[in-house]
Order: structure tokens, then C-alpha cells, then sequence
């Protein structure tokens, strides 16, 4: 998994970098930052695909009925499984999550230092649409909660000045984008 994640995010840093002058260190190290994430997300199905894979493989062996045989039933082999991926569950829970929590804060920081000649940034994650807009003396960030249609609902926009101060706060309900 990890090896597959590496070969579709390397061709999407490429990508990324291809017209910015940047060495292949800086691909590559983004990579590497960004896949124990994608691993996380992807665990429950690699659980899933290992424990299908771990039952096939001690049936063809016929290892199950050798466990059989020891006294295990279907019932207690399926609880080992589960027990097992219960607290692997908990330890990545409480141990690796933090550490890749930070690893995508590094992999957004840097990979937006290298985004910074776009002039927009549009955003939708769990607090809704963001859109950031760099004007000519100003910037505008545009915040939503949801889009619906050609409206956006529960809209906030602010205009900051070069060095990043409010100067206007603008807030509706509803804002029509057509």
C-alpha cells in the first residue's frame, strides 16, 4: 500500500512542480510526509483485506483445521482478528495519528509556499467553502457553510490591506454567484 501511494503521489507532486524550479528532493519528500496520512485513511480496508487474506491462506494451508484440532473455534479465531484489529486501531489511534497530523500540517505549509504566485485558493473541508482571492492593493477570503446551487449559504467575506488588516467585513445569509 504504502509503495502503491508512492507511485500515484509522486506523479501528482510532479505534476505540481513540473514549471516551478525546484529539485526532485522536494517531490519526493512531500511524498513521503503525505502517504503515512493516506495510509491511515485507507486502514480499515487494509485491515479488512489482511484478515480476508490471513482466513484464505490458513484454510488453503489447512491450518484452520490444525487450529481446529487445538481446540479454536470459528468464533474464538474471528475474535483474535478482531481483538487484534481493535487495539492496533486504538495505537494508531493514539500514537500515529498525532504524528501524521503534523506531517500533512508540513506537507500544506510547504506545498503552499510553492502556490503562493496563484492569485485564488479555493478550499472545501469540513468548516465549509473558503475561497482566498489576492486583488490588486487587497486581498479578499470568502467563507461559506455551504454551497447550494448557485448560492452560498451563511456567508462571511473580509477585505484585508497588503500587510493583512481588516478592512471590511461583509455578512449574509445567502449570496448569489452567478
Amino acid at each position: 500500500f504504502y509503495c502503491f501511494g508512492v507511485i500515484l503521489n509522486l506523479f501528482e507532486e510532479i505534476e505540481f512542480f513540473k514549471n516551478l524550479d525546484v529539485s526532485i528532493f522536494t517531490p519526493l519528500m512531500l511524498t513521503s510526509i503525505y502517504i503515512p496520512s493516506m495510509i491511515i485513511k485507507l486502514l480499515p480496508f487494509i485491515i479488512f483485506i489482511s484478515s480476508m487474506w490471513f482466513i484464505i491462506k490458513i484454510r488453503n494451508n489447512r491450518d484452520l483445521l490444525t487450529m481446529k484440532v487445538f481446540g479454536y473455534s470459528n468464533l474464538k479465531i474471528f475474535l483474535i482478528l478482531a481483538l487484534t484489529s481493535f487495539f492496533l486501531g486504538w495505537i494508531i489511534l493514539f500514537f500515529a495519528n498525532p504524528i501524521t497530523s503534523s506531517m500533512i500540517k508540513t506537507y500544506e505549509k510547504t506545498k503552499s509556499n510553492y502556490a503562493r504566485d496563484i492569485d485564488h485558493l479555493v478550499t472545501f473541508n469540513k468548516n465549509g467553502l473558503w475561497i482566498k482571492e489576492n486583488l490588486n492593493s487587497k486581498q479578499r477570503i470568502i467563507s461559506a457553510a455551504k454551497p447550494s446551487g448557485f448560492d452560498l449559504i451563511d456567508v462571511k467575506i473580509f477585505h484585508l490591506d497588503k500587510n493583512s488588516n481588516l478592512i471590511e467585513k461583509i455578512i449574509a445569509s445567502k449570496a448569489n454567484i452567478k
